[in-house]
């Protein structure tokens, strides 16, 4: 027979507060009591009181039926400062939508999380369709984003609360690496001038910043007038994706742009939300295919290093935690590899003499040939091949 717990502390979602379920003295009416709590830790410390009165010398039980919805309640609680939690809590409704919020976490199998994503996985998106007009296949990326969500829930459930006995396992789709994208010439100019003609009067200077900056869209969004120094001509942005403050120094169509705002130039400078409606038609007048706002932090880090840019000085502008993230767009300088080649290049070759018979006994007789010799399209090694 399974024994009894003597002292319960668990989450109440139905009521917003901390539970302690008791059992108490033999003889006693009721046989349980249940007291509620603001916090955990209250509720936490009543029940270490109670446990010596109860004969404990363990610690109290933590409640093993925790439901999804109450540990969604839980970890957003722990997690409120986290900056991408309204993102998490649209994914988080989306599992509990599918598992079902009063799931036990203890239900959630391997299995179970596996048939959730073979499920996803020959879903369609939403928003992206294929050549024929049907909805294109969700990408990795998307059917990632809520398993490790899980994922991250189900590892605090089972090392910090320990209310999850098993961790089951989650397996992820392995990631394309991501894409470079940028405009040329004709395409920038064609985007700007369908901004401008835009009915939402904010989309040309958002664009004009976003192309000649690389912010991402929430920091742009989020600006405001104090962090942007016309003194020094830089934008100071103090909540990044990376924790860490960044200056961003302006160009010239950056400082005009914002020179040129109406007053009064306080607080947020584009207030409201990203106008994605009109982003996603002045593409379609400008005839752009494939583009997505992200792509404009890629346009310029891409002619930023075709135009000679150092990755070091990119790395600082796009505020990436290491360079290897910067390096993604190392390829793209026209020094990329080529001034290596040239330094290793051998200055001289050995090769057969080509057009002459050898006489017999002389056939190690070579002819040396410098580097700077026409090569008649073709490499050395497929000369020597033909010679033999």
């Amino acid at each position: 027979m399974k024994p009894k717990r003597l002292i319960v502390v668990r989450y109440r979602m139905d009521r917003n507060k901390w539970e302690v379920d008791r059992q108490n003295p033999p003889g006693s009416n009721p046989a349980r009591s249940r007291t509620l709590f603001d916090g955990e830790e209250a509720a936490l410390a009543y029940a270490a009181e109670l446990a010596p009165r109860l004969g404990m010398t363990a610690p109290p039980v933590r409640d093993q039926n925790m439901t999804l919805g109450q540990a969604f309640t839980r970890f957003f609680e722990a997690k409120a400062r986290k900056r991408s939690l309204a993102e998490d809590r649209r994914m988080a409704r989306h599992l509990m939508d599918h598992f079902g919020r009063a799931t036990p976490l203890r239900a959630l199998t391997s299995s179970k999380i596996a048939g959730y994503r073979e499920q996803r996985l020959k879903a369609g998106s939403v928003r992206r369709k294929d050549a024929h007009g049907r909805p294109a296949p969700l990408s990795a990326a998307s059917v990632n984003r809520p398993l490790a969500l899980l994922r991250t829930l189900l590892r605090m459930a089972n090392r910090e609360w320990e209310v999850l006995p098993r961790l089951p396992v989650v397996t992820l789709e392995r990631e394309p690496q991501g894409r470079v994208r940028w405009l040329e010439p004709d395409e920038e100019a064609r985007l700007v001038d369908a901004c401008t003609r835009s009915q939402n009067r904010d989309l040309r200077d958002i664009v004009t910043i976003a192309l000649e900056t690389g912010l991402r869209q929430g920091e742009l969004m989020g600006l405001t007038w104090e962090r942007v120094d016309f003194s020094r001509g830089v934008l100071r942005l103090e909540r990044t994706k990376s924790g860490r403050r960044r200056e961003v120094p302006m160009r010239d169509s950056v400082y005009r742009v914002l020179a040129a705002r109406p007053e009064p130039q306080q607080g947020r400078i584009f207030r409201g939300a990203f106008p994605r409606g009109a982003w996603e038609h002045a593409l379609t007048e400008a005839g752009i295919e494939g583009l997505t706002f992200h792509d404009t932090r890629h346009h310029f880090a891409s002619w930023f290093v075709m135009q000679g840019g150092k990755l070091q000085a990119l790395q600082e502008i796009l505020g990436h935690r290491s360079l290897a993230m910067t390096q993604r767009y190392a390829h793209l300088s026209p020094d990329h590899l080529r001034r290596e080649m040239l330094a290793t290049e051998r200055r001289a070759i050995l090769e057969p003499n080509v057009g002459t018979r050898q006489p017999a006994g002389d056939e190690d007789a070579l002819q040396v040939l410098d580097s700077s010799d026409e090569r008649r399209g073709s490499s050395v090694v497929e000369q020597l091949i033909r010679n033999q």
